[in-house]
């Protein structure tokens, strides 16, 4: 049976996704300290308190753990109080992504940076809350 080159490099493309997206190495963008992220897997979240008004700490879970810092384009009223949620429709939270306190209901705020940090700096911010 004779399929044709573009059947084979479509295999070729979807075999090549699915290493890329399954591999170890496909969450691996900013884990070097300081390294910045477009977004982090939710499911790979253990905790998320926000420190201040603008500054999230972020304990990740799994073999590879660590930590990531977000920081908020302003200030955010209210979410070291209430707390806040996301909405979301992949597994992970972005750069752009917005949160919105809890209380007063209506506060959004809007993700700047995702920062990969190491236990010192996280143990700093988790003193600072």
């Amino acid at each position: 049976m004779n399929f044709g080159p573009l059947c084979m490099l479509s295999t070729a493309l979807a075999i090549t996704m699915a290493f890329t997206f399954n591999s170890p190495f496909a969450w691996a963008e900013g884990e070097a300290v300081g390294d910045t992220q477009s977004c982090i897997q939710l499911s790979r979240i253990d905790e998320s308190p926000a420190v201040d008004s603008r500054t999230i700490l972020i304990k990740m879970r799994g073999r590879h753990g660590g930590y990531k810092r977000i920081d908020l384009a302003g200030p955010c009223p209210g979410i070291t109080f209430s707390g806040y949620m996301h909405s979301t429709y992949i597994d992970r939270l972005c750069k752009f992504d917005t949160l919105r306190v809890l209380q007063p209901i209506g506060a959004v705020c809007l993700i700047d940076r995702i920062v990969t940090i190491d236990e010192a700096e996280a143990k700093a911010l988790a003193a600072r809350k």
